[in-house]
């Protein structure tokens, strides 16, 4: 499996991390899933999408916004798992069985790359994300696919507002700014773009 998590920030912060998708999928297909986003039609979330990964020559690419109609995930080469509101983006991938598909597909070798609540969603809780989203959703089962060693996932971490409450958190977590990110393969986590991964050890 390989797993990209990013912090989620603006596209010239994730820049690196844009590059290292961009590098692996080279000619491949790519299924873009902006399920998370509620503000911004799924349209243009698309042509964002589209556009950004062009410069790159990647134009095989399929959009799915009804993850119960979701298509083979074996059918592609990368998957690219979009920011937005992490309860709702949850809450739909649990209600359409899709999170049973998206393991299967990394277990058996696939690429994910997961943007702020696209990332969170593979941790052992998503309440990491409560700081910033709200539950829109009335989501009652906050348990996240847990797919990373039982590690929680914050994103858009800024020092001085979320120190405090990092260092409150129950299980152990993958903190990143928003210019940082991190691929774990199954074993280990390897940083990808800025070196500003933090690990909760780092506190001690």
């Amino acid at each position: 499996m390989k797993l990209l998590l990013a912090g989620g920030g603006e596209p010239e912060q994730v820049q690196s991390l844009d590059e290292y998708f961009a590098n692996y999928v080279k000619e491949g297909k790519v299924l873009y899933i902006p399920v998370a986003m509620y503000k911004i039609p799924y349209d243009e979330c698309e042509s964002w999408f589209r556009e950004t990964y062009a410069k790159y020559n990647i134009c095989n690419i399929d959009v799915c916004t009804n993850l119960k109609k979701a298509p083979n995930l074996n059918e592609y080469k990368a998957i690219f798992i979009g920011g937005g509101n992490t309860f709702k983006l949850l809450k739909e991938i649990k209600e359409s069985n899709f999170d049973y598909a998206l393991t299967e597909y990394l277990k058996n070798g696939g690429f994910v790359y997961g943007g702020s609540a696209g990332a969170i969603i593979f941790g052992k809780t998503i309440k990491t994300s409560s700081h910033a989203d709200k539950n829109l959703v009335n989501l009652k089962d906050l348990n996240g696919l847990n797919l990373i060693k039982g590690y929680n996932v914050w994103c858009h971490y800024n020092e001085k507002k979320d120190l405090n409450n990092v260092l409150k958190l129950e299980n152990s977590t993958i903190v990143l700014y928003e210019e940082s990110g991190v691929l774990f393969d199954g074993e280990k986590f390897i940083t990808v773009g800025k070196n500003h991964l933090i690990f909760p050890d780092d506190f001690e």
